[in-house]
């Protein structure tokens, strides 16, 4: 009886202490995946501007597609429950994590006009179409959903 006893006290023991490391390591699995999806934004978005021409107006300009995988929630990371994309000098991607805590990560870059000022996913595939077009101020990349 006394060795059931010691064995359950050391099992919860050995959970107490892993517990709080697993969720630590979700969290910093889910902030790697927001900085991976704003530098993907942001090198497509570079791309478009160094290497393309934009467009004379009322054309259509050169496109980048890129594809977001948003964390759902697993063993491996914490699931967003929202990604909002804006735009500026750069990119900026702000991720709420199903815990409530909320991720920022800004990568600099081309002038990124979101269409609608801000783009708000939820978690999944989501697909994005950046376009080159030609503003007075110079080259801006126009990000939609695709």
């Amino acid at each position: 009886m006394i060795r059931v006893v010691l064995t359950c006290l050391l099992t919860v023991a050995i959970a107490g202490v892993a517990f709080p490391a697993v969720d630590a390591a979700r969290a910093d699995a889910t902030t790697v995946a927001v900085g991976t999806m704003a530098d993907d934004i942001a090198h497509a978005a570079a791309s478009l501007a160094t290497t393309e021409d934009p467009p004379p107006t009322g054309l259509a300009g050169a496109r980048r597609h890129v594809v977001l995988d948003v964390p759902s929630g697993s063993w491996r990371a914490s699931g967003v429950s929202r990604l909002t994309i804006r735009g500026g000098d750069g990119v900026e991607l702000a991720a709420t994590t199903a815990s409530g805590t909320t991720i920022v990560r800004r990568v600099g870059g081309p002038r990124v006009h979101v269409v609608g000022e801000r783009l708000v996913f939820g978690p999944g595939e989501q697909r994005l179409r950046l376009t080159l077009a030609a503003n007075t101020a110079g080259p801006v990349v126009v990000v939609a959903p695709a």
